[in-house]
């Protein structure tokens, strides 16, 4: 919005990233990512995404999607995981 620009280091420190890599590593830190994201659930990844593109507009999705998400199969499953201690195994449904 100041239209100054933000090192790498105020970045992480104000939240807007999570992590900075050197360029070397970049594409393993980025499929090492993908990993992680691979195992989450599917339809939260999506609400979320759909969330913060739509900016604040989004809060009214997220509470919205919220009674959606937690009636699907995926929220169950994670529970399920959970209790069991073991990986979910995430159908997108």
């Amino acid at each position: 919005m100041t239209r100054k620009f933000v090192s790498a280091e105020e970045a992480v420190r104000w939240g807007f990233v999570t992590k900075v890599v050197p360029h070397d590593t970049l594409m393993e830190a980025t499929f090492e990512l993908a990993e992680e994201l691979k195992k989450m659930p599917p339809l939260s990844l999506r609400a979320v995404k759909k969330a913060v593109n739509q900016g604040m507009q989004g809060y009214e999705f997220a509470e919205y999607i919220m009674d959606s998400l937690q009636k699907s199969e995926d929220a169950s499953e994670g529970t399920s995981a959970f209790l069991e201690k073991r990986e979910p195994a995430f159908k997108g449904r």
